[in-house]
């Protein structure tokens, strides 16, 4: 089978994932061609004979967003994102593999779905969201339309297939549940970072207590819930410190702003910019517990690194966490926009060394269960499944 996966931005989780799914399916003896953004943050890690890397979308934004004013640059963005499916469609096309698969999660999807069902070949998606983060009407539209193009669809969770049933009205037949893969591909081509080491270079001290928000800054995270929830830990644990490490690309200045003032206030590490792949074993190295303070969620890419690097989890009860998270084995829930409950369940992590180990190891144990060859096995065989199938629209197989 010759699966060509399609991923649009190049840097951030979806990268991750799929260059770790398609790595896994070349494993089994797959041909996979991945396109991408020019922007690829994966540069030197080595590819499998049968993946074929094709860096196709935003090669001009990409080659020229440094001398681009600002207005000009989110036009030519958009115009190319257009320009982008409309190539990616016709190098698909050319290819025929024998199955498109495409992850996305903007309202670029729609036209990429659209254009890709033109040339008939079998399209399935992975939906790592349900519906937008920051939902909107045109946005909500858009999701619905993806999911109901899709010709398979594939969810993360129990929790997102019941969604994409219930809220979206999706044929049961059309859903299959494939988990997360873990994350531990960050830190096998380097040698570990000893903890002292990674908390000299954030300024922290060898004694400090680090809890770590990680990853992009949006709403729907929750990192203003933790700041609230800070004072408390401190008071707890005087020794505590938090570091604060993400992109806000979502938010706008005025937001960005507050949250950067509450997290000085309450003496935190913080870098609001995109922290690149080389640099984020250092912060897993620091830390003592991640702090997934989220208002809602389908599935966190940042927990399957955290559970991989044995680093102890406290989460909100939200989404699909809890079918990944056993309470009090492979991490600590808590209510969502909650800073009691929150401040009280990072306190206790921080404080508790045996519980810290526990938790690692039921991360860990977690996090073999969602291996890559796993996930490859399932994925194959659902994408064989399409192959399988008459994907032509019900009007032309009435016609048969």
């Amino acid at each position: 089978m010759r699966i060509l996966e399609v991923e649009t931005f190049g840097r951030g989780g979806l990268i991750h994932y799929v260059y770790n799914l398609s790595c896994a399916l070349a494993d089994r003896g797959l041909d996979v061609t991945l396109v991408t953004a020019a922007a690829y943050e994966l540069e030197g890690r080595v590819l499998p004979p049968r993946v074929r890397l094709v860096k196709a979308i935003a090669r001009l934004t990409h080659r020229f967003r440094a001398s681009l004013p600002r207005r000009a640059l989110g036009w030519a963005v958009k115009v190319e994102a257009v320009a982008d499916a409309v190539h990616v469609a016709v190098l698909a096309r050319r290819a025929r593999p024998d199955v498109v698969h495409l992850h996305c999660t903007n309202q670029i999807a729609l036209a990429y779905l659209i254009l890709l069902r033109l040339t008939g070949i079998p399209v399935a998606v992975t939906a790592h969201v349900v519906t937008a983060h920051e939902r909107t009407r045109v946005q909500d539209a858009v999701h619905r339309g993806i999911h109901r193009l899709s010709q398979l669809i594939i969810a993360h969770s129990e929790f997102d297939r019941r969604r994409l049933i219930d809220e979206v009205g999706i044929d049961p037949g059309r859903v299959t549940v494939i988990a997360h893969g873990e994350y531990g591909f960050f830190g096998a081509d380097a040698d570990p970072v000893p903890p002292d080491a990674a908390r000299r270079r954030l300024g922290l001290e060898p004694g400090d207590e680090v809890a770590l928000f990680f990853g992009y800054i949006r709403e729907y995270k929750g990192l203003d819930v933790l700041l609230d929830a800070w004072p408390a830990v401190a008071t707890a644990r005087p020794a505590a410190r938090l570091v604060v490490a993400g992109d806000p690309v979502r938010l706008d200045a005025a937001r960005r702003d507050a949250l950067l003032a509450a997290a000085t206030r309450v003496g935190a590490v913080h870098r609001f910019g995109y922290v690149p792949f080389s640099e984020v074993t250092g912060y897993l190295a620091a830390a003592d517990v991640l702090v997934l303070p989220y208002r809602h969620v389908s599935q966190s890419g940042v927990l399957f690194l955290a559970l991989a690097h044995g680093l102890p989890v406290v989460a909100t009860r939200v989404g699909a966490l809890p079918e990944v998270l056993s309470d009090g084995d492979s991490g600590l829930l808590v209510p969502p926009e909650a800073p009691g409950a929150l401040a009280e369940a990072v306190a206790r992590v921080l404080g508790d060394r045996d519980l810290r180990q526990r938790l690692a190891a039921g991360g860990r144990a977690v996090a073999a269960r969602h291996a890559w060859p796993a996930i490859a096995e399932r994925t194959a065989s659902a994408l064989e499944g399409l192959v399988g199938r008459d994907v032509r629209p019900r009007d032309q197989r009435d016609q048969s």
